[in-house]
């Protein structure tokens, strides 16, 4: 008996071990106190919107934590969020009382309260996995019962109490272990995988400092005058000097977190995770395995910090890496797709332009279009420094292309920018003038409001027929530049959708401990029109799979606002604008009739029909008989293209998934070139620049007078 007592009593210690909530209560010191100040002086003095408004900065930056931390009312209850609003609401307009003996800092953001909320979401974080951990580990989970969690953030209220949030970390761990059976998992694995998962995010809960939460806090106030200036820590300078430089041994990859998932923000140009065509932005990581290592198993880091992501992620050149990954845009998150990448350090050469030619019949005629894809832009500035004469750049490799399109009887030139997230300004300014000669590409005004145009006074226009460019919703910054300036002279067509809305220039500076990242000045078009939030409209605009406004910079809350500034005197090219709509009825008239086309519409009818969904099912049977439906959707929706094409359909889900592994598997094994025949928008792009290029034959020589 007593025996029994023992083994009862030691039995319990294991499981409070694994169950213990030890506290975090991690405080500011004087040091960061004199940083954030430092910080604070920086963004008030040199950002672009030095006089913003900032009278109620610390309530602002409040409800930025609050969306950062608790987006979907989880952790906190209503009392508490009530409570911190006022604490920090009050340090912007603090009474005499509280000016004297309650508000003594050394910084003008209330960074106490800021460490004190963020200690106890750590802490919250810690309870509630310390609680879903010992109901999965009850394996009681009636998977027949019909209930719900509600996933529409608009939909959600604060808790009351804690005994309300219980109730929702409960259906949470639920559906956690349901999601994970539904990804081909037994009860006994989805649930150990579950159990592995929380155990990991209380382990690195406990290993949170003082510069974690610091770093928080200022890259809130940061975005709190715009969302592209940020807070780097000495530990995230170094590793965002080793992303700018590109001399990392890697996937090419940026990362962020997002509802404990490490997220893939952008793949970079040229770089290993781009060429395999299978990563987008959005997709969520779930596991990595270790390809080489035979005794590796798959590493679940749902929950990890990111920079241990990126370390378990990064390798020596030529190792490979597997990804398990949530697709970015899927309906739901059991839903798979597995991705091995070589790592390998990204080299400029990698993102070079590449170029095809193709043939477009058009009656009797015959229309060579050349295609140029650039995925950024690019320049050597080592050896441009150093005065060497053949250092490399997008703007000098696009005019060889050019010169040999020349020489072939090109007819007209497509520049494909999708995804092209920018680079160079001084490239953007360059290749312009490759094709509308010598004059201003953009204009910069800066914080004092000191306006100055951009450009090349001694370019050369190089190609004089026709030309088009293609941009999408990730086409930003310097793309933006190129593109709007070929659409402010006239000089080519725009296809494609909205680009990103980028309109802002930052600058890096060196703080006493780290770095910040600041928006110094704003850009315009030669118009006047700003490019900030509105982006380019394109002239004939394309399918999109998905609702474009859901990124972008328009998405921001804090994004700097549109406006205009005088116009630049400049000559415009004589393109006849009036055949835009004739344009468009022919664009049209093909996405009626063009199955792949159709099959892009089919896509954003589901798409649409699925994103105001506002809750999920927790009965295993109605999720089982969704992901059914998705899977016998997508079959039809690809078997009615292939049909309508004369193709052999296909039998099975299962038919179509080995079918595109087999194809994904061949196109990897080649070198990377311009897929036209895949690339269903691009080809519809094409189309468009021929038919522009027949109604508007030989007006492209010279600048209208």
């Amino acid at each position: 008996m007593y025996k029994q007592k023992k083994a009862l009593s030691l039995t319990i210690i294991l499981l409070l071990s694994i169950c213990v909530e030890a506290k975090i209560n991690i405080p500011v010191s004087a040091s960061k106190q004199e940083l954030c100040q430092e910080i604070y002086q920086k963004m008030t003095n040199e950002h672009f919107f030095n006089d913003k408004d900032l009278s109620s900065i610390n309530a602002e930056i409040f409800n930025a934590l609050v969306a950062q931390l608790d987006s979907q009312k989880i952790y906190f209850t209503e009392n508490e969020i009530s409570s911190f609003k006022r604490k920090f609401s009050q340090f912007d307009s603090p009474n005499s009382y509280q000016k004297k003996y309650l508000r003594p800092s050394l910084c003008s953001i209330d960074l106490k309260s800021n460490f004190a909320f963020i200690n106890l979401y750590f802490n919250r974080l810690i309870e509630a996995t310390n609680y879903q951990l010992k109901e999965v580990a009850k394996r009681g989970f009636d998977y027949t019962k019909e209930d719900i969690i509600v996933i529409d953030d608009d939909k959600k209220n604060w808790q009351k109490s804690k005994f309300e949030l219980k109730k929702v970390w409960k259906r949470l761990a639920k559906n956690d272990v349901l999601t994970s059976m539904l990804a081909e998992k037994e009860l006994d694995e989805a649930t150990e995988t579950i159990e592995k998962r929380y155990k990991n995010r209380l382990k690195r809960i406990a290993q949170r400092n003082e510069e974690d939460v610091f770093s928080i806090s200022m890259n809130n106030l940061t975005s709190f005058f715009d969302p592209h200036s940020s807070y780097f820590s000495p530990k995230s300078a170094e590793d965002f000097e080793m992303t700018m430089s590109l001399k990392l041994e890697g996937i090419g990859a940026l990362l962020t977190t997002e509802d404990d998932y490490p997220t893939i923000v952008s793949v970079v140009p040229g770089g290993p995770a781009e060429k395999t065509g299978k990563i987008n932005p959005d997709d969520k990581i779930v596991k990595i395995s270790q390809v080489e290592d035979l005794n590796s198993t798959p590493t679940d880091v749902v929950g990890w910090r990111i920079d241990e992501v990126v370390q378990l992620i990064r390798g020596k050149a030529g190792t490979k890496v597997k990804l398990e990954l949530i697709p970015g845009k899927t309906e739901d998150f059991s839903e798979r797709k597995f991705v091995t990448i070589t790592r390998e350090e990204v080299k400029l050469e990698e993102q070079a332009a590449k170029s095809k030619i193709i043939e477009i019949k058009r009656n009797s005629q015959s229309i060579k279009i050349g295609i140029i894809d650039l995925p950024t832009f690019y320049i050597d500035f080592n050896a441009w420094r150093n005065r060497d004469p053949n250092f490399r750049s997008s703007s000098k490799d696009v005019e060889t292309i050019l010169r040999k399109f020349d020489d072939q009887r090109v007819d007209a030139v497509l520049i494909d920018l999708r995804g092209n997230s920018g680079g160079s300004l001084f490239e953007a300014n360059k290749l312009t003038g490759l094709f509308v000669s010598s004059g201003a590409t953009l204009q910069v005004k800066e914080s004092n409001g000191s306006i100055r145009p951009w450009g090349d006074a001694r370019a050369k226009q190089i190609w004089k027929k026709p030309m088009a460019v293609m941009v999408d919703r990730y086409s930003a910054s310097a793309s933006e530049i190129f593109a709007g300036a070929i659409q402010d002279y006239q000089r080519g067509i725009i296809i494609g959708q909205k680009t990103f809305g980028k309109g802002t220039v930052q600058k890096l500076d060196d703080l006493s401990s780290g770095q910040i990242k600041i928006t110094e000045s704003k850009f315009y078009r030669i118009t006047g029109a700003g490019m900030q939030s509105k982006g380019i409209h394109p002239d004939i605009t394309l399918p999109s799979t998905w609702d474009i406004e859901e990124i972008g910079e328009s998405s921001y809350e804090t994004a700097l606002p549109w406006d205009e500034i005088k116009p630049v005197r400049f000559k415009k090219f004589s393109m006849g604008l009036s055949l835009i709509s004739q344009l468009n009825n022919e664009h049209l008239s093909r996405v009626n009739q063009n199955p792949n086309l159709q099959y892009i519409l089919d896509i954003r009818k589901r798409y649409e029909i699925q994103k105001n969904k506002e809750v999920i099912s927790l009965n295993i049977a109605n999720r089982r008989a969704e992901k059914e439906e998705r899977q016998s959707w997508a079959l039809d929706i690809e078997n009615k293209r292939r049909a309508s094409l004369n193709l052999e359909t296909f039998s099975s889900y299962k038919a179509m998934e080995d079918f595109n592994d087999d194809k994904e598997a061949l196109k990897n094994n080649k070198d990377s070139e311009i897929d036209i025949d895949n690339d269903y928008l691009l080809n519809e792009g094409a189309e468009i620049l021929s038919d522009y290029t027949i109604f508007n034959q030989n007006i492209y020589l010279s600048k209208a007078a």
